[in-house]
């Protein structure tokens, strides 16, 4: 990758204020995801020297809400990669350029929400406000009693993600809710820690070392379970190491303690296994998003290869190369 010429076009697509056009001068891009964070986000940084925008053009020309495609790669055109498509949310108001970019999620959180119910399912929640976009919900989650006035799908997301750990995010052009490791891809790169990786922040821990706790509740109220209809709660039920350097927070979708359990245990088995811990950088290419399997290998423990999913990636493409730093999730079982 060394060798060869990085490349990159940011195209700003046509509004009732511009044709479409693109860039290639930029000094920076960033860009941030993770199936942990709702928004993917990105950044662009224009040169000083761009003199195609003066102060006035800019505000006309780089407006919020504006539709803006990232492509990045190495040599041709042809070569180049979609890394983000998103919208405008903010542009600095001086030099140099700073455009500040949300994915498609963006605008499905502007959604306005005002709903009640006595009870009702996850899946048909959501399809009763995004009615114009791809969803995938698998999990048939009960929400049980819902009230929500004047509040966004953004702010119902929010906390969803909060008090549930039920994660929102798009991916493959669908809002994707309870999937963190889905499939992204059928390809599978495989990085040598070595040879093609820049720098590496990994720990190799054997299942003993690796310290976690699980702390697991339900999804459901479960006002009808319990006699008498006392007041609502939730199971709740902590499994895992003394001294865990990992507490992980999660919502189950079951209706009983045993059932809780079984769950619980059965996270903190899968956590606890022999791998890599933490991040690596390497080069751009091939494209890594978060969610998807990567294999790793090392030449230097040949025992110690093996194919994780990715909860995080960060893409730059700056004077210092095009790079991108995963972070590793979960051990993938064949």
């Amino acid at each position: 990758m060394k060798d060869l010429i990085m490349n990159a076009k940011v195209v700003f697509k046509a509004t009732p204020n511009h044709k479409e056009f693109f860039i290639r001068k930029i000094s920076e891009v960033e860009i941030n995801s993770s199936w942990k964070t709702i928004c993917d986000t990105a950044h662009i940084i224009l040169p000083r020297n761009v003199k195609d925008f003066d102060s006035k053009k800019v505000k006309e020309i780089f407006r919020r809400g504006d539709k803006v495609e990232i492509h990045l790669g190495y040599g041709y055109d042809e070569n180049l990669i979609l890394e983000f498509s998103g919208y405008i949310d903010k542009v600095s108001a001086d030099y140099p350029i700073t455009i500040k970019l949300e994915d498609e999620m963006w605008r499905l959180k502007q959604i306005p929400v005002s709903f009640v119910s006595k009870d009702i399912k996850l899946k048909a929640f959501i399809q009763k406000f995004v009615t114009d976009y791809p969803i995938d919900i698998d999990a048939d989650i009960s929400l049980g009693a819902v009230r929500f006035s004047k509040v966004t799908l953004g702010e119902v997301l929010k906390k969803l993600q909060d008090d549930f750990s039920l994660y929102s995010f798009i991916r493959n052009g669908k809002l994707t809710i309870a999937k963190p490791y889905s499939d992204v891809s059928d390809k599978i790169p495989v990085f040598d820690l070595e040879r093609n990786c820049v720098s590496n922040n990994l720990n190799y821990l054997s299942k003993e070392e690796k310290l976690v706790k699980i702390i697991g509740q339900s999804m459901q109220k479960l006002a009808k379970a319990i006699k008498k209809r006392e007041k609502d709660k939730k199971l709740k039920f902590e499994f895992g190491d003394a001294n865990a350097t990992e507490t992980i927070n999660w919502t189950f979708n079951v209706t009983n303690l045993k059932d809780l359990e079984n769950e619980v245990k059965r996270m903190y088995n899968d956590k606890k296994k022999d791998g890599w811990d933490g991040s690596f950088t390497t080069f751009g290419t091939p494209s890594v998003q978060h969610g998807q399997k990567q294999k790793l290998t090392s030449s230097l423990y040949t025992d110690r290869e093996g194919v994780y999913y990715s909860d995080s990636v960060k893409k730059t493409f700056n004077r210092d190369g095009y790079r991108q730093e995963i972070e590793l999730g979960a051990t993938f079982k064949k």
